[in-house]
């Protein structure tokens, strides 16, 4: 799994049809997806096991049957538990759903692109919405003719359920500015985290990057992430070895690599995540 943390806007494989749908299945706890945000709007439909969702500064445990709902622009983070993970993910630009100066567009479409219309971030899936998303997810792994209409039209109809169920107190045009500011800073700082987290970073790195003094930084970046700065640093590190070991890299060279001062503090670091040494996870070298 690559876990790229910064993401304004998530590739598509076909622009005309800007819609992701897959499936994700995650075993034992780990970082799901590190801090990011981008402009498209995500859909995270929780078949099995939990997820903990830290979105728009409000922590979120979903089970389950149970929606994450990320808006365009806000930041989010999220963490698996014990056993299996098993959601479905879906993408898309919300531009996709409107189109020429019709009424809906005008009225729904629109304002939910400028931020003047939000859905809350979790809410339990309607058996109608549920459906709508099996069906989605269907739709697009078959492929069969016609599967975009289909696809528009379940997506028509989520966000319908959505409108009417899970609406969110509107930001006014201050708050809209303070949120862009606020993700710009993080944005840089989650860069800077990405391509340098096998340096000694320390806490007053971090502060600096974001621009905030140390002490209002860690209070935001644990509201925004659900982690102190240190302890998110960690859990990124150790994702990315999670990666190298699945590589077949050796663990003294992983622990080099993702900003362990030796393999013993890695190792000791790795059980304390994931329950077993970090030699039990890595694949033969291929």
């Amino acid at each position: 799994m690559n876990n790229r943390i910064v993401r304004e806007n998530i590739p598509v494989p076909r622009p005309d049809f800007p819609v992701i749908v897959r499936k994700t299945l995650i075993s034992g706890p780990q970082m799901v997806f590190g801090g990011h945000f981008h402009q498209q709007f995500e859909l995270l439909y929780i078949r099995r096991g939990r997820l903990q969702l830290c979105c728009d500064k409000s922590d979120f445990t979903l089970g389950p049957g149970q929606l994450a709902i990320l808006n365009p622009f806000d930041i989010h983070t999220a963490y698996s538990e014990e056993g299996l993970l098993y959601y479905y993910c879906i993408i898309l630009d919300p531009a996709f759903l409107g189109g020429g100066a019709d009424v809906c567009t005008a009225r729904y479409i629109q304002p939910f692109l400028q931020g003047e219309v939000r859905f809350a971030n979790a809410a339990p899936a309607t058996a109608r919405c549920g459906q709508l998303l099996e069906h989605l997810v269907k739709e697009c792994a078959r492929q069969a003719p016609g599967f975009e209409l289909a696809a528009k039209a379940d997506l028509l109809h989520i966000f319908l359920e959505l409108y009417r169920r899970a609406p969110a107190a509107p930001l006014s045009a201050a708050e809209r500015q303070m949120r862009q500011r606020e993700g710009e800073r993080f944005r840089a700082l989650f860069l800077y985290l990405e391509e340098n987290y096998a340096q000694n970073i320390t806490l007053e790195d971090m502060a600096r990057t974001a621009g905030y003094s140390v002490f209002y930084f860690s209070r935001l970046f644990h509201r925004l992430t659900g982690r102190k700065p240190t302890e998110y640093l960690r859990q990124l590190r150790l994702q990315k070895a999670l990666e190298l070991l699945d590589g077949g890299l050796s663990v003294s060279e992983t622990a080099m690599r993702c900003g362990f001062n030796s393999p013993n503090y890695f190792c000791k670091n790795f059980r304390e995540e994931y329950g077993r040494a970090p030699s039990a996870y890595r694949s033969p070298a291929r």
